[in-house]
């Protein structure tokens, strides 16, 4: 990913030097961001007995992103792609498991949370400079959610006895962002990005499927609340 960007930096870059376009007053632009997300409130609760605790870490995600100014005014419309993964906290999982069964020892395997968002907004522009400019965003649109594959091993004297299996699931929900960045006018054409946002979603997951070391399979229905904060950078092109 980050040989593409700097690629895309290079190809936005000479568009820009050998363009005869003198003009920077472009009403569109198109930009890919990257940055960090911070699992919030009960997505990143570790504590067994919130049934809305999701167990993430910090993670990464990634942006596409277009926008629109409208034409003698401050506003302007927007839409946003973005991919996020937050790990889950295989240490927590395995110190739970600790608590509850002290007479083993638990190693935790797990895969990342993963969503997908597509969404559609509005900005407000509020012009600190000639090249700066605020940007507050409000976007609503649809999420794809993966939860965490989760498997334990049961051990008893470094030697596995047991092995319990939580199974992916995954579900299409509503989701919400709010934001604020900055947009400056680096060279003719090209724009650099950064905001601070957040972003909620909150999937219902039914039937989870969980098999324990004895065969015994179980169907859960899970409800966590995805709530993230998240901040990037980023760099664009208008048009």
């Amino acid at each position: 990913m980050k040989k593409t960007i700097a690629l895309l930096c290079f190809w936005l870059l000479c568009f820009s030097v050998f363009s005869q376009e003198t003009s920077t007053d472009k009403p569109s632009y198109f930009a890919l961001s990257t940055g960090s997300s911070i699992p919030l409130q009960n997505f990143k609760s570790t504590n067994i007995k919130n049934a809305y605790a999701g167990f993430a870490k910090n993670g990464t995600k990634k942006d596409v992103l277009w926008g629109k100014d409208f034409n003698n005014t401050p506003w302007g419309v927007t839409g946003l792609f973005r991919m996020h993964k937050n790990p889950l906290d295989e240490g927590a999982l395995a110190s739970m498991a600790k608590t509850n069964h002290p007479s083993f020892d638990y190693i935790i395997s797990a895969k990342e949370w993963k969503l997908y968002t597509l969404m559609a907004g509005a900005y407000y522009r509020i012009p600190v400079s000639k090249k700066l400019t605020i940007m507050p965003k409000a976007m609503v649109g649809l999420a794809y959610i993966y939860s965490p594959e989760i498997n334990a091993d049961f051990n008893n004297n470094s030697i596995t006895v047991a092995t319990s299996f939580i199974e992916s699931s995954h579900k299409l929900t509503n989701s919400y962002l709010f934001s604020i960045g900055l947009k400056s006018n680096l060279y003719k054409r090209i724009i650099l990005l950064s905001n601070v946002d957040v972003l909620g979603a909150f999937p219902t997951f039914s039937a989870v499927k969980t098999t324990y070391g004895n065969g015994t399979t179980i169907y859960r229905t899970k409800s966590p609340t995805l709530l993230t904060f998240n901040y990037g950078i980023g760099i664009g092109y208008k048009f």
